[in-house]
């Protein structure tokens, strides 16, 4: 993490890494948090790490019914005082079906989303973003217009009120919602 003016260097590791936990990927920062992504983390299906701006003050997330190849984590964001952490490969709904978690910002609170139409092989939560009191979740590999056509799905802070978007014309291969 740097100053605006390249200084003030302080690197940040998680307390507890490890070889192949992918700490890093992704990260993102928003509400005075830096929140990093490590999908490969242990063997709950990864793990969300919280820090203030300075680098201070871990907190260690991971979803409550974790299990291995979730890759919760893979995607992160944090605003409206609410981190978003998408587990694309999560099964609920069938193998890589995905959810998303929404937690406050010290890690307290988990809320699980799902599609209420997920299906295995659509990756819901592979993206995930947070702005204006909506939480935004790509299903890239959703079937609704041709095979991995993609879709995006919007929800309200408590996971509630889903409106799902598709492309007026959407094609097999387009992956919509991929970004």
């Amino acid at each position: 993490v740097y100053d605006l003016d390249g200084t003030g260097e302080v690197k940040i590791t998680a307390s507890d890494g490890a070889s192949s936990d992918q700490f890093g990927f992704p990260v993102a920062i928003g509400s005075n948090k830096i929140v990093v992504g490590a999908f490969g983390a242990g063997t709950t299906g990864g793990a969300v790490y919280v820090y203030n701006l300075d680098g201070t003050g871990e907190v260690k997330i991971t979803a409550s019914d974790g299990a291995s190849g979730d890759q919760f984590g893979s995607t992160v964001d944090v605003g409206d005082n609410k981190i978003v952490v998408g587990a694309y490969g999560d099964d609920d709904n069938g193998s890589a079906s995905g959810s998303v978690y929404v937690y406050n910002l010290d890690g307290t609170g988990e809320v699980k989303i799902t599609a209420s139409d997920g299906a295995a092989g659509d990756r819901f939560g592979q993206r995930v973003a947070i702005a204006n009191n909506a939480i935004i979740v790509g299903a890239s590999f959703d079937d609704d217009n041709g095979s991995a056509s993609g879709s995006v799905y919007v929800y309200n802070l408590e996971g509630t009120n889903e409106v799902k978007i598709t492309a007026s014309d959407g094609a097999s291969g387009d992956q919509f919602g991929s970004s």
